[in-house]
């Protein structure tokens, strides 16, 4: 999965998609938040558009994925209508529902996407409320589902959490929740919620390094100059890769020798569990 999701408004499809498609490893096509209710229809028949091909200039290999309106609002059946056919003939890979709190909006959302994805998870939900962190788990474990993540402002504000200096502890139980659920459910590990601050690249890579150490891989990026930070916090060190590939060489000699477990030089302990990190970062430095 990309480690970085560059949010696109649905309406600057003409001016903007080609360029965050060069820029970012994934882009999310965004027709909720990011697109004014009367400009709606329009951003619709851009997007079918795009079954003729991207514009000119876009990287072909980008992964996308589109953010459609709530499963209950009036837009959600006209969306569904226009990104559907995008689904079915694999211009994109995902539909991102927001402000899901249950596993009800999830089949919900899958009685009307089913018909162009099939059995291929393609559901990717936005948790931001407290209702929805409530049923994490039942909703990472919904059919459909590629991945759970959270939708941080709309989460404070629900909340009522303060902002400012620490305005993340708040949000520590809610991330450490998805991070589990995720994990239980057999999904991949969260991406991160988008950094609101384009200009404050130092507090960008502090909150990265925060989210990579709760167990997040990547996160959504409202800006291109946020991109590079983002894959830097979350890419292996080396000091990390040297680490595992010392476990990986030693977990060899392991089977050769019978053996579950063995001390290295530095008095740690390699195994089975501590096998399958070190084989981890390797495959995620390898992406």
């Amino acid at each position: 999965m990309p480690a970085t999701w560059l949010y696109v408004p649905a309406p600057r499809i003409p001016d903007r998609l080609a360029k965050a498609t060069l820029a970012s490893e994934g882009v999310i096509i965004d027709l909720e938040d990011a697109t004014h209710p009367a400009q709606r229809p329009e951003a619709r028949e851009l997007l079918s558009g795009l079954l003729d091909g991207l514009p000119e200039g876009a990287n072909p290999a980008i992964t996308l994925a589109v953010r459609v309106n709530h499963v209950a609002s009036a837009d959600f059946g006209l969306d569904i209508a226009a990104v559907g056919p995008l689904l079915a003939a694999g211009v994109i890979s995902e539909i991102h529902l927001p402000k899901v709190e249950s596993a009800d909006d999830v089949a919900a959302a899958l009685a009307l996407t089913e018909q162009y994805a099939g059995d291929v998870p393609h559901l990717g939900c936005l948790i931001e409320s407290a209702k929805g962190l409530r049923f994490a788990h039942e909703i990472a474990e919904a059919a459909g589902v590629t991945g759970i993540s959270l939708g941080e402002a709309d989460l404070r504000a629900d909340l009522g959490l303060p902002r400012g200096e620490r305005a993340d502890d708040g949000l520590l139980l809610a991330r450490l929740t998805v991070v589990q659920a995720c994990r239980a459910a057999g999904l991949p590990a969260p991406r991160g919620s988008v950094f609101a601050n384009i200009k404050d690249l130092d507090g960008l890579r502090a909150s990265c390094a925060e989210l990579r150490r709760l167990g997040f891989h990547g996160r959504s990026v409202i800006h291109p100059g946020q991109v590079a930070p983002v894959v830097e916090a979350f890419a292996p060190t080396s000091a990390e890769l040297e680490w595992a590939r010392s476990v990986a060489e030693r977990a060899e000699g392991m089977l050769v020798e019978g053996t579950a477990s063995v001390a290295l030089p530095d008095g740690s302990f390699i195994d089975p569990a501590i096998v399958r990190q070190a084989h981890d970062l390797i495959a995620r430095a390898a992406a």
